[in-house]
């Protein structure tokens, strides 16, 4: 949001008819997403809304999901939490964008540290793992994929996401493997991703092993390490 309001803090649609309102809410309304001008009390409802909304997302998945659902939990009126998010999709959105921002933040703390290149490939491949084991973030991950399948701005925050994730693993892979060239890393990185995703959509299952675990690693690396130049250590 890019100018701050002056709306009471728990505005609802009716009320923003009078004293002008309506023009100012439906301008806060839109950018629900983005709550840099809301005042305190304003940020901690939206900030129930989207944990009441995750919960709700987590517990019963988009067929059950609604305003009303997420209004009831809150506390709120559908009105009001429309003051917010004026969609439901508004509303998925605010859950699984801050996810996404979480994974990209510690993936580029992880690759701007002091660890060697290869240590921080096995950072990023045991983080994978750990998340494709996470039956949160797989229902997460799930639900993010059926958005994007019929909301566009959910999936130009899927592509972004992906170009984002995809850029930044390849050019890790160029540090490790000097004999990739950009077209290499990106290919490569295209499939650790992709292998890992594939995993991160099985979460909870029983085939789960640490055989399976190892097979995964010991892919990466035969795809990472295959041609690497001889007095570069893998590890």
């Amino acid at each position: 949001m890019r100018h701050r309001h002056d709306e009471p803090d728990t505005v609802t649609e009716p009320e923003a008819h009078h004293a002008g309102g309506r023009k100012r809410a439906t301008s806060a309304a839109s950018s629900g997403s983005h709550p840099d001008g809301l005042r305190a009390q304003g940020l901690r409802t939206r900030n129930t809304i989207v944990r009441v909304a995750r919960e709700l997302l987590l517990e019963g998945g988009p067929l059950t999901f609604s305003q009303r659902a997420v209004a009831a939990g809150a506390g709120i009126s559908v009105s009001n939490l429309q003051y917010y998010f004026p969609t439901r999709l508004a509303v998925l959105r605010a859950v699984i964008e801050p996810a996404i921002d979480a994974y990209l933040g510690e993936l580029t703390r992880v690759l701007d540290s002091d660890a060697s290149p290869d240590d921080v490939l096995e950072r990023v491949l045991a983080r994978s793992l750990s998340d494709a084991k996470d039956a949160q973030y797989g229902a997460l991950f799930r639900h993010f994929l059926s958005f994007a399948a019929i909301d566009p701005e959910c999936l130009k925050l899927f592509d972004g996401w992906y170009d984002t994730l995809t850029r930044e693993i390849a050019k890790l892979l160029r540090t490790v493997n000097p004999a990739f060239d950009t077209a290499d890393s990106l290919h490569v990185a295209t499939l650790l991703i992709a292998t890992a995703d594939g995993l991160t959509l099985q979460s909870g299952s029983a085939r789960f092993t640490q055989e399976l675990d190892a097979m995964f690693m010991e892919t990466v690396r035969c795809l990472v390490y295959e041609n690497r130049p001889r007095g570069n250590a893998v590890r």
